[in-house]
């Protein structure tokens, strides 16, 4: 791998952990906590459920 590989690499892992804190709240738009409009609920649900893939693949590695 080169440098700048593994820079963004490092990048995309540190968002991720990141990202761990916010599971309570990630998980409850997951779950449809209500928010302000149906698309906006919609697009929220289908984010949230992406994320929360990543981050259980992530658990698992």
């Amino acid at each position: 791998m080169d440098q700048e590989h593994l820079q963004a690499s490092a990048e995309r892992d540190q968002l991720w952990a990141s990202l761990r804190q916010l599971r309570p709240h990630i998980e409850a738009l997951a779950a449809g906590a209500p928010t302000v409009s149906d698309l906006e609920r919609q697009v929220i649900l289908l984010l949230s459920r992406i994320v929360l893939a990543e981050l259980d693949f992530r658990a698992r590695e």
